[in-house]
């Protein structure tokens, strides 16, 4: 094959081929990027002070008692569970005060529950 075949080959077909060590550089620099990404994904969670932690366990004990009773519990016969108080109590339980406050007062408000006071 002439050397200006070979040149008009990969044009003739509309793509360019490619071999693998052309790519290396591609795929190095895309997990680069995909690990910084998740690197400034898990950073940006700030941790709980102790007295949103202390209040949310608070909200917890409140609304596992009066609210969201467990699903085996004589009281939750013919009912279902709420999935986002269950969720915010197990966030609670994991150290992530600052997103599940928001629902567990909120629950406790649409229960005419009154809230504990934050110290």
């Amino acid at each position: 094959m002439r050397f200006s075949l070979r040149l008009a080959s990969p044009l003739r077909y509309g793509r360019r081929r490619t071999t693998g060590e052309d790519m290396r550089p591609t795929r190095l620099l895309l997990a680069a990027a995909l690990g910084l990404s998740l690197l400034a994904c898990v950073q940006q969670q700030p941790a709980s002070s102790p007295q949103d932690l202390a209040y949310c366990a608070k909200l917890s004990q409140i609304y596992q008692r009066y609210v969201g009773a467990n699903a085996s519990s004589p009281s939750m016969a013919g009912g279902t569970p709420d999935v986002a108080g269950g969720e915010a109590v197990a966030k609670c339980r994991e150290g992530d005060a600052k997103a599940s406050i928001p629902t567990l007062e909120r629950l406790l408000k649409d229960a005419d529950m009154p809230l504990p006071k934050r110290t």
